[in-house]
């Protein structure tokens, strides 16, 4: 059993982040460095090149394409010097933090099925998450269509969806905890992935309150926590970072979750979220989706 711990404890985590060189998407840099243990976590910076392609296409189809070749290729370099000024950003907080730098991997991918799709082929690729800023280049873009990440909703199913709407300054973690199957692999993942230093960890489950015209729901049992309390203890956290809470009488469980959130420094919410339909999705909005799409400033583990 020691053996099997140690093994387990010293397994290299692979995180795949989607990142556009954005001032936001340094947020889930930092988030990253802050929340992974730097010792065992290497980081692929998966970046998707929209624009150099649009260039060649554009020299191909112009008939003067050999007078336009300097220009292009002026515009080129331009664009290759900026991408690469973002990586190193990106690489130089990840080295603040701790990171060895042979555990960082930029990578400039240039668009090939598109952005959604080329992202989605990339973390079938072995990594243990998928981590991606809420917002990108355009906040007013990102405002009035759907954004990235809620497009990722669905797309993202064998490893955890870690979207980041906000670098927390704190590093606590709220799960809204239902006892389902999803948030019980959300649990088990995510306590095999995170650094266990200097972490609060609330397990915390919204009960309906009585109705008259519907018969009373059956009480939480705080039986309920004790094998997400085992995964949190056998990742190595400490019996006094982890804690459980019944709330009774909450007829809003969105709200709830989201305001234990905001008020008691939980930076982080993990959710259990079950496939739908494309038909199911347009008429139940369920509560880890609205969640995720109230929790702007907060950062969000998806698991399903």
């Amino acid at each position: 059993m020691t053996e099997l711990m140690t093994t387990t404890a010293l397994k290299k985590i692979r995180i795949l982040l989607a990142y556009d060189g954005s001032h936001l998407a340094l947020d889930s840099v930092q988030y990253i460095g802050e929340v992974f243990p730097s010792d065992r976590t290497e980081v692929s910076i998966f970046y998707v090149e929209t624009k150099i392609p649009r260039s060649f296409w554009k020299m191909e189809r112009e008939l003067d394409f050999r007078f336009k070749t300097p220009e292009i290729r002026a515009s080129m370099a331009a664009r290759k010097k900026t991408v690469n000024l973002a990586m190193e950003k990106a690489e130089r907080r990840l080295l603040a933090a701790g990171f060895p730098s042979d555990a960082i991997h930029p990578m400039v991918h240039i668009k090939n099925q598109g952005v959604l799709q080329d992202i989605i082929d990339e973390s079938h690729n072995g990594y243990d998450a998928l981590v991606i800023g809420r917002k990108g280049h355009s906040r007013i873009k990102d405002f009035f269509v759907d954004s990235l990440p809620i497009k990722l909703l669905g797309k993202i199913s064998t490893i955890p969806l870690i979207v980041v709407g906000k670098n927390p300054a704190h590093k606590n973690i709220i799960v809204a905890f239902n006892g389902t199957r999803e948030i019980m692999k959300a649990i088990k993942s995510m306590s095999s992935l995170i650094n266990t230093n200097d972490c609060k960890l609330l397990l915390c489950h919204s009960q309906t309150p009585r109705c008259l015209f519907h018969p009373r729901p059956k009480k939480a049992s705080t039986d309920m926590f004790d094998l997400p309390l085992d995964y949190f203890r056998e990742a190595g956290f400490p019996i006094d970072q982890v804690s459980f809470e019944i709330m009774e009488g909450e007829k809003n469980h969105p709200n709830c979750i989201l305001n234990k959130a905001r008020y008691g420094d939980y930076g982080t919410i993990v959710i259990g979220r079950r496939r739908l339909t494309a038909v199911k999705q347009l008429f139940f909005n369920r509560v880890g989706n609205k969640i995720f799409r109230n929790a702007d400033n907060h950062v969000v583990w998806i698991v399903q």
